[in-house]
């Protein structure tokens, strides 16, 4: 699979970010806010170059803390995977509350994958990249 350089601190941000996005949304009952959120990491599905949050960070938060950290080299099929992931099930979540069916289940949904793309950009442990690493090695045989 094709590498590509990331900023690990930047990546940690984007995903920090829109955990917070998420459990806000949770927090307030906003389903439209579920679905922005599931868009902006519908961006990074498509390349690391169009995910927002990520470029706001390497390109300029870095600059202003000063943050001499180099990229490290990352799979775009893990990184790809693990925004698809939470992206398809914020919007999954936005699906079932925008037609009324499972509230509950449906807000369950985007509290869980906040809190784990909070995970992930916290502590530095992504549950989809552990997938990706499980799946990758599974059908490899």
């Amino acid at each position: 699979m094709q590498q590509c350089p990331i900023y690990d601190n930047s990546l940690r941000f984007s995903r920090t970010i829109y955990g917070l996005l998420a459990l806000f949304a949770f927090l307030i009952r906003s389903p439209w806010l579920v679905l922005i959120t599931s868009i902006l990491m519908a961006f990074g599905v498509i390349s690391v170059k169009y995910n927002l949050l990520y470029h706001f960070h390497s390109l300029i938060l870095r600059k202003l803390l000063e943050d001499k950290s180099e990229p490290i080299k990352k799979e775009s099929g893990e990184l790809t995977f693990a925004c698809g992931m939470g992206g398809s099930f914020l919007f999954i979540g936005f699906l079932l509350l925008y037609f009324g069916k499972f509230i509950s289940f449906a807000w369950i949904l985007v509290l869980i994958t906040a809190l784990l793309m909070l995970l992930a950009g916290i502590v530095g442990v992504c549950v989809a990249s552990l997938m990706y690493a499980f799946f990758k090695k599974i059908f490899k045989r």
